[in-house]
């Protein structure tokens, strides 16, 4: 067993990721299991959220655990073993009122 270390992650903040899976791999020397679980919601009319926060949504939903998976895949597929889970919310399947991005 290992003792735990906290390691802070942005998941919107793409340029950070290579860096904190780098300092997970260092510390660890693997990963056996990714669970990608971070989301950012914002309620409002579409014209009233800024193309930003759109973008800021999409890093955090979509391109960071994306960006996460892949620093962390190569150790994975050198190793020939680990799972990767990734648990997001319906609303990419179904239209909710006030929730665009």
């Amino acid at each position: 067993t290992y003792t735990p270390k906290l390691i802070l992650l942005d998941i919107s903040d793409i340029d950070c990721i290579q860096d904190v899976a780098r300092e997970i791999l260092n510390c660890y020397g693997c990963v056996d299991i990714l669970i990608n679980n971070a989301s950012m919601k914002v309620k409002g009319a579409v014209q009233s959220i800024s193309l930003e926060l759109d973008k800021k949504i999409m890093d955090a939903n979509y391109f960071g655990p994306i960006t996460l998976t892949k620093a962390i895949l190569p150790n994975m597929i050198s190793r020939r073993t680990g799972q990767i889970v990734l648990i997001n919310s319906i609303q990419g399947k179904i239209g909710i009122p006030f929730r665009a991005a």
